[in-house]
């Protein structure tokens, strides 16, 4: 999310925290543009986000460099911020873009104008732009952008504006207060165009005049600057009246202030709870060239409001509280006097002006609502690609391409092998992926054994046994069977652990499965692990496991990307199963790409429910780990998964290490993750069932003081009535036609 400055920071409190609160995991990261900006974002987005930066120069180098670090699904442009090579280079990323709180403002519009040519296909690029009024959104339309990706959700600047609130500040007995807010002196730093008007001067004269009238007036001058807090009060000293710095009653809350007098805001965070004492308020930078200040802080108290000419910085906010009647705007410096007086005054007609603009608040509020719905579906639909720059992706692009190339012949000389022998005597069922690395097809595999075995068949798994160390071509293994992980594998670890089937080993799935008919021919169905690109073996059913957190491999083969074919491989599925997404939206969004693909393949989706924990040593169960603090390693293809589970689990994780998929663990390897765990505070260690297979026994003396516990996870599959009817349909349908 960019927000320049401190006014796009408070617009972004109440969304984040919207966002934050539906999706605690989702890692949210603040960039700012200018210093105050970024101490506001610190103080007040430190605990709710992941960092806070500035944002890269608009050159390609430095927005390519970030994206890469930061590797965004979404990113949220708050206002209007146009960098032409942000917006592109997102764009490019795979990441959506989304322009938020949206406005051009009247002094702007002509430039925009003048150069559309130039502004057009830079605005066209945000997936949504969510204008803050209909007025933004015609100009965004005469723009170019299209009237399918805009939309006018609110002000998020309402959501921003605080509730009312009491004040420490001490009144001194007055009956009538009046607060001049955020006044600004001539030329003050920011402005973009000199002036000589100095507000704090026209402010002071009014009370002067008020002062004659009414004794029992106090006046708050909150000056903009703090800058200018001292000439402030070095001028209210020659005019020689009543007047106390708040800073010297801080000091000594002893002292008095004579009415009708002037107390001196000179301090931060004081002047939004002031309000709640005034009985009008005018705000500055609207008599001086400025653009005007907020309003909503005065409007969420219930006081009158009184603004000079110039408020285009805030003009979709002034329309609202103008068409509601609920401020009044003067025209010259000369009309605060008799404005300020007669709502002094008239206590009842104050008190009506503050009610409506109360109401155009409560009533504007829930944009934050509104905008994240927005959102979520932009987040989830994304498919981040894999970001090189041009040297790397100069020197990876030829191995993407014999990589390609490669696969095809490999596939079309085994597709050949396959027609000039036999088939099997026995449908085989295939469960693989698209993406190398961790996509859940072992447990899936294991799963699909285990319910084809309870529905009365007697299944087979085939498997490659990765990383085994056995000279034999082809081992069968019996359900069960107590073997090295060293001989079979991790993946054949967890097949013959649960039980469900007989385990047959070897690179050659059809050989090994020769073998497995020839010691249990009782066997009546083949399960391929991980066997989408063995073409080899002949299926009767090709499963495709959809990694959820990232389901098409950064739209590149490996080695630019994670894809092990291109997508349009995924036209030979007969089903899909999407693991680890866990949002509706996410899945809806990873089912339109798939059937853009393959229209009738069936997509189902699975959920991992972590069943409970086990001692390392005797791999007996022990009770729930509750809120420990624990160091966490792993060796997945997809780590992330694990790092979520455990914070689901109310685990906090003081340490984790992230090893290569099925590494074989050595014990000086443990020795340095238990140290530097228990270094950070760690109470335990913890890993995956697949991690444990590939740790070394007699750990103790290694990872001591520490215990290592391991999680059993539970594969849960939506619909699974439908999808066994599916797949009964495939392995009987020989039967059918008979």
């Amino acid at each position: 999310m960019h927000a320049v400055s401190v006014g796009e920071i408070a617009s972004a409190v109440p969304l984040i925290n919207k966002l934050r609160s539906a999706e605690p995991q989702t890692p949210i990261y603040v960039s700012t543009s200018t210093v105050a900006g970024r101490k506001a974002a610190r103080r007040h987005l430190s605990s709710i986000t992941s960092g806070i930066f500035y944002a890269p120069l608009d050159y390609v180098s430095c927005v390519r460099r970030t994206l890469r670090i930061i590797r965004p699904a979404l990113v949220v442009i708050l206002e209007t911020e146009i960098w032409p090579n942000l917006y592109a280079e997102i764009k490019r990323s795979g990441a959506r873009l989304a322009i938020v709180n949206g406005r051009i403002s009247n002094r702007t519009w002509p430039r925009y104008q003048a150069a559309k040519h130039f502004f057009a296909p830079i605005v066209s690029l945000p997936d949504v732009v969510l204008a803050q009024s209909a007025r933004d959104q015609s100009r965004y339309l005469q723009l170019g952008v299209s009237p399918e990706r805009l939309a006018v959700p609110g002000n998020l600047k309402y959501d921003a504006a605080p509730t009312a609130s009491s004040s420490e500040l001490p009144t001194f007995g007055a009956t009538r207060v009046w607060i001049a807010a955020s006044t600004v002196g001539p030329n003050e730093r920011g402005s973009n165009k000199r002036y000589k008007i100095d507000e704090d001067d026209i402010v002071l004269e009014t009370f002067c005049a008020l002062a004659r009238e009414l004794p029992d007036l106090l006046l708050i001058l909150a000056p903009r600057q703090p800058a200018r807090f001292k000439p402030v009060a070095e001028k209210l000293r020659r005019r020689g009246v009543h007047f106390l710095r708040r800073s010297a009653l801080k000091s000594d809350p002893s002292l008095r202030l004579a009415l009708p007098g002037i107390l001196l805001l000179d301090t931060i965070g004081e002047l939004s709870g002031a309000f709640a004492l005034a009985n009008v308020a005018f705000v500055g930078g609207s008599i001086a060239p400025r653009g005007g200040h907020n309003i909503l802080e005065p409007a969420a108290a219930g006081v009158p409001i009184i603004v000079g000419r110039y408020m285009h910085n805030f003009s979709a906010l002034l329309r609202d509280f103008l068409t509601a009647e609920a401020i009044i705007q003067i025209d010259k410096s000369d009309e605060l006097l008799p404005t300020v007086r007669d709502l002094l005054s008239h206590r009842d007609r104050a008190s009506d002006l503050g009610r409506r603009a109360l109401n155009v608040v409560m009533q504007a509020r829930g944009v934050s609502d509104r905008v994240a719905a927005y959102l979520w579906p932009l987040y989830y639909e994304s498919s981040p690609k894999a970001y090189h720059g041009p040297l790397p992706r100069a020197s990876l692009a030829p191995l993407a391409y014999m990589w390609e190339r490669g696969g095809m012949v490999k596939r079309r000389r085994s597709e050949a092998r396959r027609k000039l022998g036999p088939a099997l005597p026995v449908p085989v069922v295939s469960v693989g992926g698209i993406t190398i690395g961790g996509s859940g097809k072992t447990p899936f595999t294991n799963y699909v054994a285990e319910r084809l075995r309870q529905k009365g068949y007697s299944p087979a798994i085939l498997t490659r046994g990765y990383r085994r160390r056995s000279p034999a071509e082809s081992t069968v293994l019996a359900p069960g069977s107590h073997v090295s992980p060293a001989f079979t594998g991790d993946e054949a670890q967890t097949f013959l652990r649960s039980g469900a089937a007989v385990v047959g080993i070897g690179g050659n799935r059809y050989e090994t499965a020769k073998v497995v008919l020839n010691e249990y021919p009782s066997t009546d169905v083949f399960v391929l692990d991980d066997g989408f690109q063995h073409a080899r073996l002949a299926r009767d059913f090709d499963i495709v496991v959809i990694d959820g957190l990232d389901p098409f491999g950064q739209e590149h083969l490996v080695p630019l990307g994670r894809l092990r074919e291109p997508l349009s491989a995924l036209r030979r599925a007969d089903a899909f199963v999407v693991t680890r997404a866990e949002s509706d939206l996410r899945y809806e969004a990873i089912g339109r790409r798939l059937r853009a693909y393959n229209p009738g393949a069936p997509i189902f989706r699975t959920h991992l429910v972590a069943r409970r924990w086990h001692d390392y040593g005797s791999g007996k169960p022990i009770p729930a780990l509750g809120a420990r603090r624990v160091g966490a390693f792993c060796g997945l293809g997809n780590p992330q998964n694990f790092w979520n589970t455990l914070e689901k689990l109310g685990l906090e994780i003081v340490f984790r290490w992230s090893f290569g998929d099925h590494h074989s663990y050595k014990p000086v390897e443990l020795q340095r993750v238990a140290h530097h765990a228990f270094a950070n505070g760690a109470e335990v260690l913890v890993t995956t069932e697949k991690d444990r297979m590939n740790c070394p026994d007699h750990l103790e003396p290694n990872i001591a003081p520490l215990p290592l516990l391991w999680l059993e996870i539970e594969l849960k599959l939506e619909e699974e009535d439908r999808f066994f009817a599916v797949l009964d349909h495939a392995l009987n349908k020989e039967e059918d036609a008979a």
